[in-house]
């Protein structure tokens, strides 16, 4: 036989083997569900979500704090449901055009079975990939790889095999539907037969309806399909229909028993491992997509674009599809509802007396702050920190730490302000609290090792687990404070984590901490939440910052847009005593999609995003505060000291700049925005920093810590941190640039007491 003849006839075999029909199958006719298995095989291939950590969440999946066999088995599981999921769309988009199916015993299963390729793939695949990460990143031994795998792959069994016990009793085939004799459905023949028959080279391109496949029948059964052209087309439509109602049923069983499995959420038992959260997501999604397009078929797209346009008019015209995200603790009745508006916003801002009201009890905190110290002219140390998730929580809080400690607690009794956005700001309050404890009593030793580790457990589970068992469909569960009652979500999650985390160490109103900080026993804290309304920013305390906001001192026309809304001022009629201190920090930290948008009690109603959309660095409520308080930091100081924490350094080392490709000429006009973000900031507060120091009359010291100081350092930006990140970020205090910057702060704090 010659070369041409045996390419031939492999085309031919390619061209009959069903498992590969199946995949042009898909590409042809299922491109959705491909889709999401690109989206899974980017994840674990570390092209997709690289920098936010979601990689890691599958690699590393951490179950009750741990990372262990049982991790793996979850994740498995939802891998298998998602296989389900794939499985079920697959055959009620295709299986009608591959008739012959529907004349085999358990069609559905032996469908699964040929269409096993993809969901085979990925397995191997992220099991390499895995195994590769536990030894090199997480030092894992070669026996805990080989456990995890297996858990994995037990996991990954127990849904699909759980799943055929469902099929196996209602799958119907031709005979059983039509009553008749189960002949010879199949005719084995060797492969050889195939590899052999003379075929001309035209016929391999030439349509038939009605073709021969050689299919999988078991796990090494291959078998030949028979003609349909004897069968009743009727009766084979019927086995299809038959069996799409059966995988429908399946599809709604199984999201039914993932809601009520969110029920459940808030039991330590059922904080499951993000990555499956995000797997478990995507097969709802997969299985509700395919239930309605098997009943309403080419219908589907037309009727959830009108549900959608129904949804979207309903929800800002009437009082349904209005999903709020509450701040806890403040009051929602209509009668404390709040306007929000150009008239309002210029009423609160224009008032005098409360701004000097404000500005007078912030004086006289510095007052105390300045006496406690214990020094005639003490240096004022500003806390700026940044947003970035838990790393920024456990950095700021470390270095918080590790300085005070070196220091003797010199740095606390310095430090009078902090501000900043997300997770510096968790960071920072944590830190605060303990101080306070101690201060109090009820703490002997604030630096002992295991709050670094509170402060850097997973956050991602819970509130990933919420979301899509949750928020996907119904909160139908409240939380109750005092005579209000509140839906609870995923930002509710966040919050009940933070506090298991920190052992409830700031599960406190915000106004707790006002009598501790006008003492100034510890520093005052001020939240920056951006106003997605119209870009403004609130400003919140436990006091008045109404001296922020007016604007005095400036040319009228730099002021009339007033960016800064006091909270305390704007809903001084509300229950702004009873919020709570952890939806200030959320509200502070609302990362787009991760967690909701905070809905305040205003008409119309204003949504608070991430302070670090409009300043992640603290550098404008800085200024803004030297700028107000100047005389009194002149004449009370011997200067200022900008303590800057950052979670990456404004020039990475090793950073190199490439071409614009031919794509990228496309993507740049929207993905400069996004990747230029952090840097377009730096570049504007940088300018601020300098034009307003040159005009104040005390020195000002900028002192800067740094996580990330090279392109190639690696830490997500995400609530949920591997051992080895956790590792870096406590051990990056000691580098040679951070040890500069400590030195430069200790000199700075011991020149006044020279």
């Amino acid at each position: 036989m010659t070369s041409e003849s045996k390419g031939g006839q492999m085309i031919y075999f390619l061209r009959a083997f069903f498992p590969i029909q199946l995949i042009f199958g898909h590409l042809k006719y299922n491109l959705l569900a491909l889709f999401y298995w690109l989206v899974l095989f980017l994840i674990v291939s570390d092209q997709l979500g690289s920098a936010y950590g979601i990689p890691y969440l599958f690699y590393s999946p951490e179950y009750r704090g741990d990372i262990s066999w049982i991790s793996f088995m979850l994740l498995g599981f939802s891998i298998g449901g998602f296989t389900m999921a794939f499985n079920t769309n697959s055959y009620m988009r295709m299986g009608s055009k591959y008739p012959f199916i529907a004349t085999l015993s358990r069609p559905f299963i032996k469908f699964c079975w040929n269409n096993a390729i993809i969901p085979l793939a990925f397995n191997i695949y992220f099991i390499t990939c895995l195994a590769s990460f536990q030894m090199e990143e997480e030092f894992a031994s070669a026996t805990s790889v080989f456990v995890y795998s297996i858990s994995y792959l037990i996991g990954f069994a127990l849904f699909v095999f759980g799943s055929f016990l469902y099929f196996f009793p209602t799958n119907k085939d031709f005979f059983k539907i039509s009553g008749k004799s189960v002949l010879d459905e199949t005719q084995e023949e060797p492969m050889s037969s195939f590899m052999y028959k003379k075929v001309r080279w035209v016929e391999l391109f030439r349509y038939e309806k009605d073709r021969t496949y050689i299919y999988l029948a078991g796990f090494y059964k291959r078998k030949t399909s028979r003609s349909i052209k004897h069968y009743d087309p009727v009766v084979l439509r019927k086995v299809f229909s038959l069996n799409r109602i059966n995988t429908s049923m399946f599809e709604i069983v199984t999201i039914l028993a993932f809601i009520i499995l969110g029920m459940f959420r808030e039991k330590s038992l059922f904080e499951l491992p993000a990555g499956m959260s995000i797997v478990l997501l995507l097969t709802v999604i997969l299985m509700l997509f395919s239930a309605l397009r098997s009943w309403l078929h080419y219908w589907t797209y037309p009727v959830l674009i009108l549900l959608f346009l129904g949804m979207n008019y309903l929800s800002s015209h009437t009082i349904f599809f209005r999903f709020k995200n509450y701040a806890y603790g403040l009051s929602y009745e209509e009668k404390d509802i709040v306007r929000y508006d150009l008239a309002a916003i210029n009423r609160i801002s224009n008032n005098l007396v409360q701004s000097d009201s404000s500005r007078n009890n912030y004086l006289n905190i510095l007052e105390n702050w300045k006496r406690n110290t214990g020094y005639k002219k003490p240096k004022l140390v500003v806390l700026i920190t940044s947003g970035g998730g838990s790393r920024s929580a456990l950095w700021t809080f470390s270095v918080l730490q590790q300085s005070d400690k070196k220091l003797n607690g010199e740095l606390s009794k310095h430090i009078q302000l902090m501000t900043g956005a997300s997770g510096g700001m968790i960071g920072a309050a944590y830190f605060r609290s303990l101080l306070l404890k101690q201060k109090q009593g009820n703490l002997t030793d604030r630096f002992q090792l295991h709050f670094e580790q509170n402060i850097s457990k997973d956050l991602l589970n819970k509130l990933s687990f919420s979301a899509y068992s949750n928020d996907l469909f119904f909160r139908y569960q409240n939380l109750h404070i005092g005579h209000h009652a509140y839906s609870k979500d995923r930002g509710y999650a966040f919050e009940q984590q933070l506090n298991e985390n920190t052992e409830y160490q700031m599960n406190r109103p915000l106004c707790y901490y006002r009598g501790f900080e006008q003492k100034a026993d510890i520093p005052t804290m001020i939240f920056s939440p951006t106003i997605v309304n119209d870009g403004r920013r609130l400003l919140i305390s436990s006091q008045s910052l109404a001296f922020l906001c007016s604007g005095a001192g400036a040319p009228k026309s730099l002021t009339s847009a007033y960016e800064n809304i006091d909270f305390q001022s704007f809903f001084a009629g509300n229950l702004t005593d009873s919020l709570r201190f952890t939806t200030v920090m959320r509200s502070s930290a609302t990362f787009p999609f991760v967690l909701p948008m905070v809905t305040m009690p205003t008409y119309p109603e204003m949504h608070l995003m991430d302070a670090g959309l409009r300043d992640n660095y603290g550098g404008k409520i800085l200024m803004e505060f030297l700028f107000v308080m100047e005389d009194w930091i002149r004449d009370n100081t011997s200067g200022v000291v900008i303590l800057q924490i950052r979670d990456t350094k404004k020039i990475l080392e090793g950073e190199v700049f490439r071409n614009v490709s031919l794509v990228d000429k496309f993507t740049i006009p929207f993905g400069n925005m996004y990747r230029n973000f952090p840097r377009t900031q730096d570049f504007d507060q940088d300018e601020l920093i300098k034009i307003g120091v040159q005009g104040l009359e005390f020195p000002v010291d900028l002192v800067s810590f740094n996580l990330r100081e090279a392109q190639k350092d690696r830490i997500s930006l995400s609530w949920h941190l591997t051992s080895q990140e956790k590792i870096k970020i406590i051990r990056a205090f000691n580098s040679k640039g951070n040890q500069h910057a400590f030195r430069q702060l200790s000199n700075l704090l011991q020149e006044h007491s020279q």
